[in-house]
Parts: C-alpha cells; structure tokens; sequence
C-alpha cells in the first residue's frame, strides 16, 4: 500500500514537471522559498533593498515578537501575532513567484503588447506624413501668393 503512495506521488511530480517550463520551475522555487522563509525569494529575484521587502522582514520580526510576548498569556490572543505572521508568508511567497514570472518573460512577448506597437509607430508614420503634405502644401501656397503679389505690384 505505502509504495503505492509513493509511485503515485512521483507520478504527479513527473506530470507537474511537464507542466511547468524550467523558467516556471524557478519562479516556483523563489515563490516557496518566500512562502517558508519571507524575503528570500526577493532576495533570489534582487529585489532585497526595495521598499515591500524591508516591509516583509519588519512584520515576520514583529510577528515572531508579538507570537513570543503574547503566547506567556495564551489563548486566543495568540492569533494578534499568527495572523500576520501567516499573511505575510502568503504575500511574501505569491510576490516573489509573480515577479520571478515577470522577470523570467522576455521584453515584448505578449502578443497584443507586440501589435500595440507596431500600429502606434504606423499611425505616427501615417501622422507625420500627413503633417509633412500639409506643410508642403502650405509652402508651395504661400510661395504662390507671393508670386502673385509681385506681379501685381509689378
């Protein structure tokens, strides 16, 4: 029965592995090692020194502070310091996944991203040659009434 349990848990390993690309796999790795140890997978993914990091470090110290004093009392008091503690690991874990994710996509790889683009640059185009034929337009314009004002000044 037991090795039952184990083949069947390989398995889904073997089969969760065909699901994630090795990018994936390393976002899954910095988003659980945040979900065990906040700050760690910013650590991985560089972002030690900004702002919601030093943010994640200061409440897991608070809360292990909070768990320590409170729990001498006991009770249901205890959850003021293991609520945050446990939010903190679910954010600290789930934002390092989705910036691993976003670091690991390559700059334009969104298809619509890609299409959004290329019709801006073709309206500009389609904007400044417009603006070029006016001005032309306006010139040769000006440069026909002043002809003309010449020849009836003449």
């Amino acid at each position: 029965m037991r090795t039952k349990k184990i083949i069947s848990l390989a398995l889904a390993l073997i089969l969760a592995g065909g699901i994630f690309s090795p990018s994936s796999w390393a976002a899954v790795k910095q988003g659980a090692a945040s979900l065990l140890l906040p700050t760690t997978g910013q650590a991985m993914n560089g972002e030690l020194g900004r702002g919601k990091t030093k943010l994640m470090a200061a409440v897991e110290v608070a809360s292990i502070t909070a768990i320590t004093v409170i729990g001498l009392a006991g009770g249901n008091i205890l959850w003021f310091g293991v609520a945050p503690l446990l939010a903190n690991h679910a954010w600290s874990g789930t934002d390092a996944y989705v910036s691993a994710r976003r670091q690991s996509q390559p700059i334009g790889a969104d298809i619509y991203a890609g299409s959004e683009i290329s019709e801006a640059q073709r309206t500009l185009d389609l904007s400044r040659q417009g603006r070029f034929e006016r001005e032309q337009a306006y010139q040769s314009d000006l440069k026909e009434r002043i002809r003309r004002a010449g020849e009836q000044a003449g």
